[in-house]
């Protein structure tokens, strides 16, 4: 059985939201990434690797969003921004973009973060706030 463990994600440089602490579980355990040309951003393998999750490209398939704890985005201000945020799923930009495009009275920090590189992903310690069951925090 595999051990998930909570990640914190922070904005890098220019970015905006956040930061974002986030946990798997049983259940919602993937990370789900949508970006141009279908290539992993090292941030995915990043938190896969801390968290113990899943890498799914939404690009070459589909998965039910209750399966999804976090999505990986490369969106300079159009849907994809908004989208997941307006699911309740906590959305991770690779670009540093804030709350633009159709569905950005979805887009807040408390769900989403920007400008997101590898470097800005770390264990989260036990004080943090949790990310669970579609965008309702638990607090340690």
């Amino acid at each position: 059985m595999t051990e998930y463990r909570s990640v914190t994600v922070e904005r890098g440089q220019g970015g905006f939201g956040g930061p974002l602490t986030i946990t798997p579980d049983s259940t919602r355990n993937k990370i789900l990434y949508i970006v141009g040309g279908g290539m992993r951003p090292d941030v995915v393998d990043r938190i896969c690797e801390l968290s113990g999750a899943e890498a799914v490209n939404g690009f070459s398939t589909s998965i039910p969003d209750d399966e999804v704890f976090a999505a990986v985005i490369d969106c300079g201000g159009t849907l994809r921004c908004g989208l997941y945020p307006k699911k309740g799923i906590p959305t991770i930009n690779v670009m540093p973009t804030g709350k633009t495009g159709p569905l950005a009275q979805f887009i807040n920090e408390t769900i989403y973060v920007s400008a997101v590189g590898s470097v800005q992903v770390r264990l989260a310690d036990e004080t943090e706030t949790v990310f669970h069951e579609f965008g309702h925090a638990l607090h340690s």
